[in-house]
């Protein structure tokens, strides 16, 4: 007999590497931020650039480009150092389920650093708390395994904006699938 779905929203399944803390309690995790951006100093202002001189319009347009590429890279640099690795089973825009080898009691609080598939270059560091936990048995498993559920507590509203862009994609993608059947 099939699992029933409790969760209300919307869930995918996602594949994907999730690293993992344990926190003593929900109150010790700290969002990460990034030092890269302190590492550069904007110019001290005095000279302007003229955007009509072709030179000075192509600088300023290079200077927005690395700008971009930097918070993109800062992203990666920042990363927390995670303990624990686990395997992604499937997520929803508030809250996800993986398989670990390790047991995580009910109400256990939880700091992930999650890359969705369909942005490699950027990772969300989110806090998340243990609502269920249920043995995993899969085919050819030689270890013990954990399925585990988690609700996010603390998630910026851009991460969750993109896990919620990244359903809709997939579900875009089995809609088109299922119509090229037809």
């Amino acid at each position: 007999m099939p699992e029933k779905d409790t969760r209300k929203e919307i869930r995918m399944p996602m594949s994907s590497v999730l690293g993992y803390n344990i926190l003593e309690d929900a109150s010790d995790y700290i969002r990460q931020v990034s030092p890269v951006s302190s590492w550069f100093k904007k110019p001290e202002s005095g000279q302007e650039l003229n955007e009509n001189d072709p030179l000075e319009a192509f600088l300023i347009k290079m200077d927005k480009k690395l700008n971009y590429l930097i918070e993109m890279l800062s992203e990666k640099v920042g990363l927390r150092d995670y303990k624990y690795q686990a395997r992604t089973i499937d997520i929803s825009a508030t809250g996800l389920c993986f398989i670990t080898s390790d047991k995580l009691p009910q109400g256990a609080a939880l700091e992930i650093g999650l890359i969705l598939p369909s942005q490699p270059h950027r990772s969300m560091d989110i806090a998340a708390k243990v609502l269920w936990q249920k043995p995993y048995t899969g085919k050819g498993m030689k270890k013990a395994r954990n399925k585990i559920g988690l609700i996010f507590v603390d998630i910026l509203p851009e991460d969750q904006d993109s896990i919620v862009h990244y359903i809709f994609q997939k579900q875009r993608e089995e809609i088109r699938s299922l119509k090229n059947e037809s």
